[in-house]
């Protein structure tokens, strides 16, 4: 009798053990697929404010949509650092890699900073589906150095393919979407500093 019920008990502690256990999480990093490395040329300063994302999609967790009016919040899969962090870094590298400038800087910097340009980019939609479509768009605005003036406004909009249903896939393809809107930002820095 007393074997029948120590049976019963290991059954239980492995059975509450086994449950006890969660899935890994993973986190995920937004970044160019491209050579990193900066190759410094141009003194022009850039300063990055930090990008504005509506807070359905600002959270740790990958936004992914599922429907016309539902999305999902994947629990184990998440944005490490924050997802608007991510998205102000890899416009940041990718305006130093454009405009070949190692001067960009994202908020918050120094006060005594002097910059030729800054730029403030509002994020409206940023998610898509696994293995379907994932897709940006919003507005930027880029201001002269001292940050008071409004010099150019562009709308911007985005798709790309998501190839499979992986959430690095995922990642990888709203990087995507990122380093296209960066060069949109770049060519457009570039054209008003022509003007100058």
């Amino acid at each position: 009798m007393n074997i029948f019920y120590s049976a019963i008990l290991i059954s239980l502690v492995i059975l509450l053990s086994a449950c006890g256990t969660s899935p890994k999480t993973n986190f995920y990093l937004l970044n160019a697929e491209h050579d990193s490395e900066i190759i410094t040329r141009e003194k022009i300063a850039i300063g990055v404010w930090k990008v504005y994302l509506p807070e359905l999609i600002d959270r740790p967790e990958i936004v992914t949509r599922t429907g016309t009016h539902t999305i999902e919040l994947a629990d184990f899969h998440r944005w490490a650092g924050g997802l608007s962090s991510n998205v102000s870094l890899l416009i940041a590298n990718e305006l130093s890699h454009n405009l070949k400038t190692g001067h960009v800087d994202v908020y918050p910097w120094s006060t005594y900073r002097n910059f030729d340009f800054q730029v403030k980019v509002h994020i409206w939609e940023f998610y898509g589906e696994l293995s379907g479509e994932s897709k940006i768009n919003g507005a930027f605005v880029i201001l002269n150095g001292k940050g008071d003036k409004k010099i150019q406004e562009e709308i911007f909009s985005f798709k790309e393919k998501v190839k499979n249903e992986s959430y690095s896939e995922m990642a990888a393809a709203m990087s995507r979407l990122v380093v296209s809107l960066s060069e949109q930002i770049s060519q457009s820095i570039k054209a008003q500093q022509n003007k100058k």
